[in-house]
């Protein structure tokens, strides 16, 4: 399916914006979205590194993560046309680049906007190195967030199997803001969307109560990380256990040896 030419010109308009890479980056408790983004963070930190490698920000957007590889030969393909993009990638998920190329193919919070995901799977087994390594990361329960598309949502175990299907081995699962820590996230979401009304008074208590949010956010945020340290990132042998509801699920894999 192809986008207008508005959908992605807005698009890379919203990705000019430093705000959005310092939430993702450098999420604080304060922040609307703090619990999802700074458990994503911490969850990608587990891959930094200092050494030469070769890299494939595959979706890329504006690279929120790109310092975490300050040595790396970092090259980012997107659908989306923006400045410094190496790669512009086809509706087939295609990125014209020669097989086996890089040491590792990251892929965050992408695939849920993919219209094939198991061309787009296929096309990071093909531009690893025998051995390289794809870390991908999406939504298990998210609204709807079309940019300009919203496809699907995986379950853990379903991710493992696509990627699985694609070639790759040695899979390592994780559900990242799971069970009670999921659900006090979707609770403060919910509180934030009231305000509104018809009334005066209904619109007065609204607007009192999106204060106190705003107020009370980082504190309980920094509660709620203290009460459910564990859920913040929840690896799985298999990945069919663990808590079975969570924001978000994440996946290593590596691309056989031989």
């Amino acid at each position: 399916m192809n986008a207008g030419a508005n959908d992605w010109g807005n698009l890379a308009s919203q990705w000019g914006d430093q705000e959005y890479v310092r939430l993702r980056l450098q999420p604080a408790p304060g922040d609307h979205h703090y619990l999802v983004l700074s458990d994503l963070r911490n969850y990608l930190g587990r891959f930094r590194t200092d050494t030469d490698i070769r890299l494939l920000d595959y979706g890329s957007g504006p690279s929120p993560y790109r310092s975490l590889f300050p040595n790396s030969d970092y090259r980012r393909a997107d659908y989306v046309p923006s400045p410094g993009l190496a790669y512009v990638v086809d509706d087939d998920s295609r990125v014209p680049e020669r097989d086996g190329l890089f040491d590792l193919v990251l892929s965050t919070q992408v695939a849920e906007h993919v219209a094939n995901p198991a061309c787009y799977f296929r096309e990071a087994l093909r531009l690893l190195r025998p051995g390289g390594r794809f870390v991908v990361t999406t939504h298990g329960v998210w609204p709807d967030h079309g940019t300009p598309y919203d496809f699907q949502r995986w379950t853990a175990a379903g991710l493992a199997r696509d990627v699985a299907h694609a070639g790759f081995v040695n899979l390592r699962s994780a559900k990242l803001t799971a069970g009670f820590r999921a659900y006090a996230f979707l609770t403060l979401d919910a509180l934030s969307m009231l305000g509104g009304g018809r009334t005066r008074l209904r619109r007065l208590a609204g607007s009192a109560l999106q204060k106190a949010l705003r107020f009370a956010r980082p504190s309980l945020h920094r509660r709620i990380d203290s009460r459910w340290p564990k859920l913040r990132i929840t690896d799985l042998d298999d990945p069919n256990s663990g808590p079975s509801f969570y924001i978000l699920l994440a996946l290593e894999a590596r691309r056989p040896s031989a």
